[in-house]
This record gives C-alpha cells, structure tokens and sequence, in this order.
C-alpha cells in the first residue's frame, strides 16, 4: 500500500478589468487530494472554490464571468491530466459538477464554467464563486510520493 500526498497547484490571474468594473479573483493555494491508497478501490476527491468579487464604478449592473481551466504541466492534455512525482504519473481531472462527469477545460461554450454576477451596485461590490471539483481514479499502482501538477486559470467577461 503506497500512501502520498498529492497537490495541485491552480494558477491564478489575479485580477480581470471590466468596462467599468475590476474583478479579483482569490483561492487557497491549491487544491490537495491528501493521501492516495493505491490499494483502494475508492477514487480520493477533493474540490476547492475559487471566488470572484467585482466592485463597478459605472457600466452595466450585470457580469457573466467564464472561467477555463487548461492542460495538465503533467500531462500536457486535459482529458487526462496527470500528477507528477519525478518520471511516476499518477492520473486525475478536475470537473465543473459534485458528480464529477463534466471535465472543466478551456474550450468557451464547451467545456468551461460560467457565474453570473448580478445586480451590482453602483460603487459597490458583489461576489460569487466557482467550485472546482478533483479525483485520482481509484487502483493505480504508483510508487510513494509528493505527486504535484499546476494548470492555468484563465478568467474572462
């Protein structure tokens, strides 16, 4: 029984500049998956939020924001991203839904996310949030160790 921990780091763009609106953007670091037994025939989930707060100065009372979630480092795909551990890669994917059917990626009207941010006060300021949800599959023989990936965030109105 191998158990590890493994990270994912989510790069952020820390802030998005609307017609007449600024959104910042802030989460934890990342998400952790915690230990990973690789006897087990449970996948280990995880799921992290990352929160959009818009304050508007003017312009339209309404935001829809998309959020895209890019390719694997690990990997270099989104279908299958993989956790590292030097030359060991351990299999995951973040999704858009708790079910964890729908694989969050970066192409707009497919597979991203969307929040609507609605009735924003004049000089004022609201917030939402997007849940992203992970899972390592269940059952692959991996040897132990701090397995890490980082994927890109992209932000856009």
């Amino acid at each position: 029984m191998s158990r590890f921990l493994a990270v994912l780091a989510l790069l952020l763009l820390p802030t998005l500049a609307l017609a007449q609106a600024t959104c910042s953007f802030s989460s934890t670091p990342g998400a952790t998956f915690g230990a990973y037994d690789d006897s087990s025939a449970v996948a280990t989930d995880t799921s992290t939020s990352l929160v959009v707060n818009c304050l508007r100065n003017g312009g339209p009372a309404n935001i829809s924001v998309t959020l895209q979630l890019g390719p694997s480092a690990g990997s270099g795909q989104i279908a299958t991203r993989a956790l590292r551990f030097g030359a060991n890669s351990l299999n995951y994917n973040l999704y858009r839904d708790a079910a964890r059917s729908l694989v969050w990626g970066q192409t707009a009207g497919v597979d991203t996310g969307a929040v609507a941010i609605n009735g924003i006060p004049n000089n004022g300021a609201k917030t939402a949030s997007f849940v992203i949800y992970g899972r390592i599959p269940a059952l692959q023989n991996v040897p132990a160790g701090p397995y890490t990936d980082s994927v890109q965030i992209t932000v856009s109105p």
